[in-house]
Order: C-alpha cells, then structure tokens, then sequence
C-alpha cells in the first residue's frame, strides 16, 4: 500500500488490513493445523517444566515460535513450510541431547558447568562476575527457598539452568551471617562504613560478600570489598 494512500486509524485496514473477510476462516484453519502439529512434535521433544529449560530448550522454543507464526497469518506462505521448520528443529534438538549424553566436553561447551558462590557463608564475588549473576538476583532465589543469612549456607551452586542447589548446615553448625532481605524491605540492618566505629559489640557482615566477624564496642570496622558492613542475623 502506498504511503500517501494510508488513511490514519482506518479501523477496516488496522483490523481486517487488505485482505477479504473470508481469509479469518482461513487464519482459522492454519491456526489450528499448526497448532496440532507443534503439539505433536512438542510431545516428541519430552517433558521439561519451566525450572528445568537450557538456554537451547529456550532457543527451540524461540525458533518453533518463529517457524509458526507466518503461516498461520501470511497467505504467501504455505504450511507446509512452517511444518519443515517445525521438523528441522525438533530434529536438531535430538542430536542436541544424543551429543549431550555422549560427551562431556560438548556438554561444558553447550551448556557450561555449574559453579559454586558461596562457601561457608561467604559469596565467590569473582565467579558471580565471571557468570554475570548479581547478588540480587541469587538472594532473591535463596529467599525463595526460605535462606534467611548466609550463615546456613554451606555451599551453594548455581547450575546449568540457572537454579541453586542449597547445602546448607546441620542446625547446630550454623552461625552469624548476612542477610538475605532486600535493603528495600522492612527490617533490614542499616549499614555502616569501613574505618568508622563500632557503636555495639556485635556480630558483623561485610555487605558484599557476606564475610562474618564479631567486633567490639569501640572497634573500628576493617576494610571490606565495598567498605560496608551491617549486623549479622543470628543462627
């Protein structure tokens, strides 16, 4: 349609376009094919909850969507394309995990490896750079996963899929640790900057990385990456 033939909020042409009324049942029609289609070859791909997807179950999911949707609404493009789509890419997801089961190496490369960040209670800041993970985001599983501090903590990996696997200690191992609440919530400790004084003898945690100490009244709090402390939350 040429330019200077469009009329603004044309209601016909913002619903119905150029196309006859006749072609929704069509839309209709191609619609449902696809779909039992897509669900056919989704069943083949096996079971996976939401938890569970790799980042190439997501791109599977992303290129069915692709493969899809421009059959179902294009009239110049036949289904039968979109079904070769649809079987290329279920195709290439089986070998995707026939390599996967049969060698590691493709395995670490395709998917990565899991990785600890947090030990004894303490944050691997390093690694949570090196996988581009905040702190937030891991606080905010933990939290989901009822962790108050990260003195209950004594281990924690992140895997492949972006979950956490939690180890946490035997009830009377765990000690003082950092708080998993968000600053924006109710009840968080107020923080206090390195190289000021310690106004209460009390459990203290560094506010990046969760290192724990006990400092006296009087004390001054030590240097710390971020140079912030706060109160520990008890065992």
């Amino acid at each position: 349609m040429a330019t200077e033939n469009i009329v603004p909020f044309d209601m016909a042409r913002i619903f119905i376009g150029s196309t006859p009324w006749g072609f929704l049942l069509e839309v209709m029609f191609r619609t449902a094919v696809l779909f039992l289609i897509s669900l056919v070859f989704m069943r083949l791909l096996g079971r996976r909850t939401v938890r569970q997807l790799t980042l190439f179950d997501q791109l599977i999911i992303i290129a069915l969507g692709t493969s899809v949707g421009e059959p179902m609404v294009y009239p110049d493009t036949a289904l039968l394309w979109g079904v070769f789509v649809i079987i290329t890419v279920v195709l290439m997801f089986k070998l995707q995990n026939t390599l996967l089961n049969r060698s590691a190496f493709y395995q670490d490369i395709a998917l990565g490896t899991p990785r600890k960040i947090i030990s004894n209670g303490v944050i691997d800041v390093g690694m949570m750079n090196r996988i581009s993970t905040t702190r937030e985001e891991v606080f905010l599983m933990l939290r989901n996963k009822s962790v108050r501090h990260l003195g209950e903590l004594e281990a924690v990996y992140i895997e492949r899929n972006g979950s956490l696997s939690i180890y946490r200690f035997e009830p009377d191992k765990m000690t003082h640790g950092l708080t998993t609440l968000s600053d924006d919530l109710p009840g968080h400790p107020e923080h206090h900057r390195t190289d000021t004084k310690v106004l209460r003898s009390d459990y203290y945690s560094c506010y990046v990385t969760g290192e724990t100490r006990k400092l006296s009244e009087g004390d001054v709090f030590p240097a710390c990456r971020g140079d912030q402390w706060i109160e520990s939350t008890e065992p």
